[in-house]
Formats: C-alpha cells, sequence, structure tokens
C-alpha cells in the first residue's frame, strides 16, 4: 500500500509539473511582444498608428527584446538572493503579475505614442523573459532527481509551437477586426493563468542566502570565463543569430509589395509554427544519429539554403511552401544550436550560462533585426536575402574549431 501511495503522489507530482511548464510556456508563445498573439497588432500599430519605417520598427522590436538579451542575469538574482524565503516561486508570481499588468496597462491607453508604448511592452518582455529563466531552473532542478528532463523539455515545446499556432491565425484576426486596446486587454488575462500554475503547481522548500553557495558558484563562473571552448561556441551562436534578418522587412514586402492580407499574414505565421513541431520531431531522429558537427554543418547549409529560396517569394502559394519548409528546417538548425549551448555549459554553473548563451543568441537576432531593417531600406529585398544568406555561411569557418564529444560531455575546441 506504501509503495502504491508513494507511486500516485510521484505521478501526481509530475503532473503537476508538467502542468506548471506547460502553462509558463503556453503562455510566453502567446504574450510574447515579438511573438504572440499580439505581434500581428503590435506591427501594425507601430506601421500604421505610429508611421515607423522598417527600420524604426526592426528598432523598436529590438529595444523591446532586450529583456531577452540579460537573462543570466535573472538566474544570479533568483540564486543568491531569496524572495520572501523562495528562489523560484516568489519571482516566478512577481514576474508573471508584471507582465499581466503591463498588458493591462497599455490597453487601457486611449491613444498610443512612442514612449508608453515602448515602456509598457519592455516592461511585459521583463516579467516573461523573467519568468522564463525561472521555469527552465525549476524544470533543471526537479527534472533531473526524476530523469525527466527530457519529457519536460518535450512539454514546453510542445506548449509553445501549439500557442504559436494559435497566435499566428488569431493574430492576423485581431490585427483586422479588434481594436488595439481591445487586444492588449485581452492578453493581459494569459499571465494569470501562469501566476496559478505557479501558485499551486510549484512546492519550493524554503531558503535563505547562502555564502558558500555564492563562492562556489562565483567559482564556477571564474574558471567557466576563461574556458576558450565556450567563448568558440559563443561565437558560433551569435554569429547564427546575427546574419542580417528579412523578419521585419520580409513583413513589409508581404504587405507593401504582395499585398497580402492582415489573416493571410496571421495564416502563415501559423503554418510556420506547425512545420516547427514537425521540425522538432524530425531533429529528435537526427540527433540520435548523427554527430554533434556534422549537424552544426547541415544546419548553416540549411540556413543559406532557406536564405536564398526567399529569391522565389512571388505570390501566395510560394509564401505558403516557403513558410512551411523554412519553419520546419529552421527548427532543426536551432535546435542544433541548442544542444550545442547546452553541451557547452561548465559543471555547478549550467543554468546560469546556458541563460548566457541564450542571451548571446537574442543579442545577435536583436541586432540582426536592427541591420535588417536598414538593409532593407537602402539595398532591397534581393540584396538584403544575399547579405543574409552568405553571412550564415561564414559560421562554417567556425565549426571546425569546435570538437563535440557525442557521449554529452561539454565540447572542446581544436587549434586553428
Amino acid at each position: 500500500m506504501d509503495a502504491q501511495a508513494d507511486a500516485s503522489t510521484s505521478k501526481r507530482h509530475i503532473f503537476k509539473l508538467s502542468l506548471f511548464f506547460a502553462a509558463i510556456y503556453f503562455v510566453q508563445g502567446i504574450t510574447e511582444p515579438n511573438a504572440g498573439i499580439a505581434s500581428q497588432p503590435i506591427f501594425f500599430l507601430l506601421k500604421d498608428g505610429l508611421h515607423l519605417t522598417a527600420a524604426g520598427t526592426s528598432t523598436f522590436l529590438a529595444i523591446v527584446a532586450v529583456a531577452w538579451n540579460i537573462k543570466p542575469l535573472y538566474g544570479l538574482t533568483s540564486d543568491f538572493f531569496p524572495l520572501f524565503g523562495y528562489r523560484r516561486k516568489s519571482y516566478l508570481l512577481l514576474t508573471t503579475a508584471l507582465a499581466a499588468a503591463a498588458w493591462f496597462l497599455l490597453g487601457s491607453q486611449p491613444a498610443y505614442s512612442y514612449g508608453p508604448t515602448l515602456l509598457m511592452l519592455a516592461l511585459c518582455g521583463l516579467g516573461l523573459a523573467f519568468s522564463d529563466v525561472l521555469c527552465d531552473a525549476v524544470m533543471v532542478e526537479t527534472g533531473k532527481p526524476l530523469g525527466m528532463t527530457g519529457r519536460f523539455q518535450a512539454v514546453q515545446w510542445g506548449a509553445i509551437n501549439t500557442a504559436s499556432v494559435l497566435a499566428g491565425i488569431g493574430g492576423g484576426w485581431l490585427s483586422q477586426n479588434v481594436s488595439y486596446q481591445r487586444t492588449f486587454l485581452l492578453v493581459s488575462a494569459f499571465p494569470l493563468v501562469s501566476l496559478v500554475a505557479t501558485a499551486f503547481c510549484v512546492h519550493e522548500a524554503r531558503t535563505r542566502y547562502d555564502r558558500e553557495v555564492v563562492r562556489q558558484t562565483a567559482r564556477a563562473v571564474g574558471s567557466a570565463i576563461g574556458s576558450r571552448p565556450l567563448w568558440v561556441a559563443a561565437a558560433f551562436i551569435f554569429l547564427w543569430n546575427f546574419s542580417p534578418s528579412f523578419g521585419v522587412p520580409l513583413e513589409y514586402h508581404l504587405v507593401d509589395t504582395l499585398g497580402f492580407s492582415k489573416i493571410f499574414l496571421g495564416t502563415l505565421d501559423s503554418l510556420s509554427s506547425a512545420a516547427a513541431i514537425v521540425g522538432a520531431a524530425v531533429f529528435g531522429k537526427l540527433c540520435q544519429r548523427l554527430p554533434m558537427r556534422r549537424l552544426l554543418n547541415l544546419s548553416v547549409g540549411i540556413g543559406v539554403a532557406t536564405a536564398f529560396a526567399y529569391w522565389g517569394l512571388v505570390g501566395r502559394w510560394s509564401a505558403v511552401a516557403l513558410t512551411i519548409g523554412n519553419g520546419a528546417i529552421s527548427m532543426i538548425a536551432a535546435l542544433a544550436t541548442y544542444d550545442l549551448a547546452a553541451r557547452s555549459c561548465p559543471d555547478k554553473a549550467e543554468g546560469t550560462f546556458f541563460a548566457a548563451l541564450m542571451s548571446i543568441a537574442n543579442i545577435g537576432t536583436a541586432w540582426s533585426q536592427f541591420l535588417g531593417g536598414r538593409l532593407y531600406d537602402w539595398l532591397g529585398m534581393k540584396l538584403l536575402i544575399l547579405v543574409s544568406g552568405l553571412t550564415t555561411a561564414v559560421c562554417w569557418l567556425i565549426v571546425p574549431l569546435i570538437r563535440i564529444d557525442d557521449t554529452g560531455s561539454p565540447p572542446t575546441s581544436e587549434a586553428p
């Protein structure tokens, strides 16, 4: 009877954790300003309401994304300074409440101007980015003892891609049929789901500030900072994400040149997210059969081919085909870089350095958007595609510097 009771308790615990991970990532997929259900309304607010150019819109969204570029700070803050006796739960409740409040205040504006809109969206980004780091910390801490990190991550990716499918179609419909204020008020309700899931599903022992833990983490951080393999991995991840993006310029091109409707743009976003789910499943098979270096080389090839394929964008059907193909193969490439990041993290500071490498990726993406918008204004779409593809190809020069131990231990680097 005791064994049965323990098994039942364990199942309930795992179910609650899975529900928590799904809630956090689903809400993130719905409410993230640059990718959620309000991303299309935000795009048209900036383009048609604030009359920003492609460069101006790219700059605005890059500033909003700054919160995702300092993720290690959130991990270190949570690790070193418990809030009300908890390292994770209290911060999660605070940050999800911040995201809800920011969206609510944005939806309560009678009219929109650049400064207040930027401030509210930046605060929303801060709440979501902080809660993302904390969610991953809970996943590692609870998943490792149970041997379920893989299952928990599958729950996370499934939830966020499901949210992205809904966000694409829903965002297109909202941008065409609902006012900005009502859209933002609707979005403000979703972080409350994360707040409730945190309150009822996360069980954490009370703790306090521990100087010895701080010293151990500081030693691991100091050692890793001087690690050449870590810097090589960071360089690859940054350059992979830095290739001048035509994401925002592509939307301008689809609307202004090809005349696509808001709902069709949302449909394309949903198709891309659905294809990404397929890409993740394919990667799950490939990563078991191919060495990491071959996966990285394949990823660079995928990135170059995907960029140049957009020269064939001439209408609706080509947009659908490119969106589905890009959504699937880009997910394969992205997961390969995430795997590289995970294998590059040193012992005793895995969470901090994984967040650091993801921040480097986000910084690369933000600068990519910034540069891509300006190149689009200066050069046009055709030449921007050429620059993006060639910049991605430079990543091939870094791959030979990385030696990956495919047993899962951190990578080492070869001499140039």
